[in-house]
């Protein structure tokens, strides 16, 4: 937009006035010093338009890719949109394949909603959902409306531990048990936590962003690389 602007301006106002070799104050300065006006507040509106951002990962159970997982983040103002989509398809006895699709929104760190699906060979196995009301948040679970939350803000959950490193951070939400979990430093970048189901996971972080996740689960252990 920037380019095609300065593009314009010098075709209408600089051009004319080279072709004719007069420079007359009024009518090419003018415009100009308008120009500019213009141009500083297009990067002004530049800078704040929504920053987008996809990070991929591969999804593995011993060793061999089962499947992929996008994670697309949405900065805009104080808000923050997050949507997961991952895709594992893997065989014990018979082949499973799994989609998981979940989003969250954040507002000046706050978390607004959110929204768990899973669907197990094409037939849905959750759907869970978190929103902030004015006591603290109400939960669904598969269209009923569940427990409230007695917390008047959850300033991170599962899904923000991708796009960031949970230092001092006691506990996160989680949006598919809907509730609170512990979240334990094990070693320098590396974090625990144990899922109510007995199941538990390590994030592992590089330069601030999650590299790694270990899923321990009582039937397979997965692992989930940047890609």
């Amino acid at each position: 937009m920037i380019p095609a602007l300065i593009i314009w301006l010098f075709k209408k106002y600089i051009r004319p006035a080279l072709q004719n070799k007069t420079f007359p104050t009024l009518n090419v300065f003018g415009p100009l010093k308008w120009a500019a006006m213009v141009v500083a507040l297009l990067c002004l509106a530049v800078g704040a338009l929504a920053q987008e951002q996809t990070v991929k990962y591969n999804v593995l159970h011993s060793g061999k890719v089962v499947g992929h997982m996008n994670l697309y983040q949405k900065h805009q103002g104080d808000e923050l949109y997050l949507k997961m989509i991952s895709e594992v398809k893997m065989r014990f006895i018979f082949s499973v394949k799994v989609d998981i699709q979940e989003e969250s929104t954040f507002n000046n760190g706050k978390l607004i909603s959110s929204q768990v699906c899973r669907n197990v060979n094409g037939t849905e196995k959750c759907n869970r959902q978190t929103k902030a009301i004015a006591s603290g948040y109400q939960t669904i679970a598969e269209g009923k409306c569940g427990k409230t939350v007695d917390q008047k803000q959850i300033a991170a959950n599962l899904m923000l531990l991708y796009c960031r490193e949970p230092e001092n951070q006691a506990q996160v939400y989680s949006d598919n048990f809907q509730q609170f979990l512990q979240v334990k430093q094990v070693s320098p970048h590396v974090y625990r936590i144990d899922l109510p189901d007995g199941n538990y996971n390590f994030y592992s972080y590089t330069n601030g962003v999650c590299s790694k996740v270990d899923i321990h689960h009582t039937l397979y252990t997965i692992q989930i690389q940047l890609a």
